[in-house]
């Protein structure tokens, strides 16, 4: 009996090694079969569907094509590129997560953040996509604390590198009652990689403090463009302590403000900017000293400088004007703006840009572009003026020749006498004659109606 057991036992061991190597096969033909089939879905979907025959690289070049190019319409919604591309298919949801630049730029409506953790979330996901980019973050409708908002900024701030605000948090300060539009501009981070500062808000907003700003740019060292307009910081300001000096050793380009909104330059005292190379001051609201001590301490090699020029009598702008130029010999272009206007003294007004384009070889040698802004044109002072514009236009070896000169105004109070008056006297036939080569351009009139093209004499 032991023998005919032993003899079944062994038969039953094959037959269950053969069922195993039968297994086996089976497994391998049902993999061949789904790997076929697979490539031959894949061959089908590429078929059917353009997109998936292109190299991933040239998707991802598609998507990006796709991308609103204007930051602030970057904002999170489903229903608008790239969360869109999340959920059309795997294919496209795999290319969207696996290029960074699709979001490296976002919107965020901070008042959206208060008790919605959802959205502060999609937020917080949407920059943990852009490693390793930085981020540009526009921040809009910051209208009171929140503890996720801070959290969010202080978790992002060391990856932006550009920054806009168009808004700020209410500021309940003494301040506010007698100015409900008072702000603050608390934002509670640091920012080692910000490049580009934005502060532009949609409405003129009273900024509470302008240790803001200070402490603003303190948090950023490496900042090289800096914007600030449609802000006014309140006179009693004035009265605060100096503040400790600061350096930003990579700020190039510096606006603040615009001619159509008041704005301050009352950061100047406090800042040396020893690479500046474009600076326009929208609002002229410091002392003169302020400036020519600024200039002096920074020595920037400016480029580009638009001025609104300080209210003052004919003789001291002129002399305001050749302090603050006298060491820009780097400068290229220059604006400015003149808002003084005598009725009574108007000749004497316009006369004290004309030593700028004057003789003297030492003043602005590399100046190739002037650009006046005047209340009125009718009566300039047309023999100095041309006289001085035919010092600069002529080559010499120690001074560049100037290719633009441009005197505007933006009164539409009878431009039509103004034109008439100009074209009756000497000075539009010596314009013109200046203008005969070419190679300079000369506009008088408004920013775009130049007097000059009016006639048919210019050869």
């Amino acid at each position: 009996m032991s023998a005919a057991f032993a003899t079944v036992v062994l038969q039953l061991r094959e037959q269950i090694d053969e069922f195993s190597q039968a297994i086996e096969v089976q497994k391998l033909v049902l993999i061949n079969l789904m790997n076929a089939r697979s490539e031959t879905q894949a061959k089908l979907n590429s078929f059917l569907d353009p997109m998936a025959r292109l190299p991933l690289e040239i998707q991802s070049e598609i998507f990006l094509d796709c991308k609103e190019t204007n930051v602030r319409g970057l904002y999170p919604d489903s229903r608008r590129i790239p969360l869109l591309l999340l959920h059309v298919c795997h294919l496209w949801r795999d290319i969207a997560l696996s290029t960074p630049r699709l979001w490296d730029a976002i919107t965020i409506d901070l008042s959206r953040c208060l008790d919605n953790s959802h959205y502060s979330q999609l937020c917080a996901d949407w920059m943990d996509r852009a490693p390793p980019l930085p981020l540009s973050i526009t921040l809009q409708r910051m209208a009171e604390d929140n503890v996720d908002v801070d959290k969010l900024i202080h978790r992002y701030g060391p990856r932006v590198g550009e920054l806009t605000v168009l808004s700020f948090r209410s500021n309940d300060d003494e301040y506010s009652f007698s100015n409900p539009h008072m702000h603050s501009l608390r934002i509670p981070s640091i920012f080692p990689m910000l490049r580009t500062l934005s502060v532009t808000p949609i409405e003129r907003s009273f900024l509470g403090s302008l240790a803001d700003w200070m402490d603003l740019l303190r948090a950023a060292p490496h900042l090289s463009k800096c914007e600030f307009t449609n802000l006014v910081i309140p006179i009693v300001q004035d009265k605060m302590q100096p503040f400790a000096p600061l350096t930003l050793a990579h700020l190039r380009d510096l606006k603040l403000g615009t001619r159509f909104h008041l704005n301050t330059a009352k950061i100047l005292p406090h800042v040396t900017l020893p690479v500046l190379e474009t600076l326009q001051i929208g609002k002229f609201d410091i002392s003169e000293q302020d400036f020519i001590q600024f200039l002096v301490r920074s020595a920037p090699p400016l480029r580009s400088l638009a001025l609104d020029v300080p209210r003052n009598t004919p003789q001291a702008m002129s002399n305001f004007l050749l302090n603050s130029l006298r060491d820009m010999s780097s400068l290229t272009d220059l604006e400015l703006f003149d808002r003084n206007y005598d009725f009574d003294n108007e000749l004497d007004a316009f006369g004290i840009f004309i030593p700028i384009l004057g003789s003297t070889e030492s003043l602005l040698p590399n100046l190739q572009n002037l650009t006046i802004w005047h209340a009125s044109i009718k009566s300039v002072e047309c023999r100095g003026l041309v006289s001085a514009l035919e010092t600069r236009f002529a080559i010499r070896p120690s001074r560049t020749p100037l290719n633009s000169f441009r005197l505007l105004t933006e009164s539409e109070y009878d431009l039509a006498r103004q034109f008439d008056v100009l074209n009756s006297d000497p000075f539009f036939p010596a314009l013109r004659q200046l203008m005969r080569d070419g190679s300079r351009t000369i506009h008088v009139g408004t920013r775009d109606d130049n007097f000059l093209a009016r006639t048919n004499e210019i050869g």
